[in-house]
This record gives C-alpha cells, sequence and structure tokens, in this order.
C-alpha cells in the first residue's frame, strides 16, 4: 500500500520496455531490471518503533498486511525511459512484520538504514533515506469492505513522534452514501450484480477537515515513532 499515499507512488512510475529479444531478462522494464540490483543492508543498526493505535473504532478492525516503509535516495537518479530520457530516484520498499500488543494496539521494528549505500551506477555512492510508511485495515478482510489506510511521509513522524489519522465512522465497514445507503456499482457490465464498493480512506490530519456533523462521527488511528536505543 503508498503514501502509501507517496509510499505506493513509486509503483505508478510509467517505464518504457526493453527489446523482447535476448529472453525474460531483456523484457523487464528498465526500472525494475535496476532496483534488482539495491541491495539490503546485512547489519541495519538504526532501529526505530512504530506503534499504531486505533482509538474509538466503530466496530472490529482487522491489520490486512505488513508495514510497508518507503526508502529513496535522492542524491541518485537513473533513466527509466531512454526515448523521453526519463529519470527518477533510486526508490525501494521493505515490508516489516506487525504484531499485535494488546487490544486495538500494534507495533513494527524498521530499520532507518535498511538499504545498503553503494556506488549502483559508477557515480558515487547513494545515500539511502528512509521517506515514508503505511499499512491499513478493513472490517474483516473482504475486498468490498473499505480500506482504511494508515501511511505518511516519515519526516512528519520524526519531527512530530506522534501523528492521529482521523476518519468518518460512516465508512465502517463499506463506503456510504450522504443519505446513508451503501454505495453500489456493477463494473459497468450489463446484467451483473450491484456490490459495495472497495473504497479506500486514507484519513485527515486534522477534523477541522470534515464537515460539523460529521466531526461527532470520527474515530482516529494514531502513530508514534520511539528509537530503540543499542
Amino acid at each position: 500500500m503508498k503514501p502509501f499515499t507517496s509510499l505506493l507512488t513509486a509503483a505508478l512510475l510509467s517505464a518504457a520496455s526493453l527489446s523482447a529479444c535476448g529472453g525474460s531478462e531483456n523484457r523487464m522494464s528498465i526500472q525494475e531490471q535496476t532496483e534488482k540490483r539495491f541491495q539490503l543492508n546485512p547489519h541495519p543498526t538504526k532501529a526505530y518503533r512504530i506503534k499504531i493505535k486505533i482509538n474509538d473504532a466503530p466496530g472490529p478492525l482487522k491489520l490486512i498486511g505488513d508495514m510497508y516503509v518507503g526508502y529513496t535516495a535522492q542524491n541518485c537518479s537513473y533513466v527509466i525511459n531512454e526515448f523521453e530520457g526519463a529519470s527518477t530516484n533510486p526508490h525501494k520498499d521493505i515490508p516489516n512484520k506487525i504484531r499485535q500488543i494488546g487490544q486495538d494496539e500494534y507495533e513494527s521494528i524498521i530499520y532507518f538504514d535498511a538499504m545498503q549505500d553503494e556506488d549502483y551506477f559508477g557515480k558515487g555512492v547513494c545515500k539511502w533515506e528512509v521517506e515514508n510508511f503505511g499499512t491499513a485495515f478493513k472490517a474483516t478482510g473482504k475486498p468490498e469492505e473499505t480500506t482504511f489506510n494508515v501511511s505518511d511521509v516519515m519526516e512528519k513522524l520524526i519531527e512530530k513522534k506522534t501523528l492521529t489519522k482521523y476518519y468518518w465512522k460512516a465508512r465502517y465497514p463499506y463506503y456510504r452514501n450522504e443519505d446513508g445507503s451503501i454505495a453500489l456499482q456493477n463494473d459497468g457490465i450489463e446484467g451483473m450484480p450491484e456490490r459495495a464498493i472497495g473504497y479506500t480512506e486514507f484519513g485527515s490530519d486534522s477534523i477541522n477537515d470534515f464537515g460539523t456533523k460529521q466531526r461527532k462521527n470520527l474515530f482516529n488511528i494514531t502513530v508514534t515513532l520511539e528509537e530503540m536505543k543499542p
């Protein structure tokens, strides 16, 4: 999941394919081939604990994935489309296991130095920095249920140490219209039964992002960051 919105954006970059001759390796995009070269740090030391606490949710919420952490080397770049000359910075998403530590409480141990600083392009050492993080919850895990995404840029979490995301309870467990009815779709196929929309709710940083009536019907998820001393 990227920002989780920005956490997922690297996966959306368009890359031109190489010539099909020469086997499957040549059919991979330049971006995919390059990302395979990026290495994990075999001995990371900068450990941090991310804690997640769900508060006043309208019902049970089930964790539906790992904690994904995105890393970027801003001082390096490489061409992903030779014809257009488009380039991007090296990026890598790393999944981290999350464990439940209490009622509606979770934690994940991440490493800020999880990526290996190395001269990947013959132009100097690429310096990796942690960029963003994210995970998500659903009522039970069904595809048509609302996904409550918890994500942000890591810089903000480092600065504030605690972030709070607010969500409208009316979106649980399904996306609903303003009149309270469940929003349905039939995928544009005639004769197919309508089903609930698999909506993703990214949450808001402030209750002021909601209308007056909505503010009385919110729940929130807090994320805290703690450095782990050796």
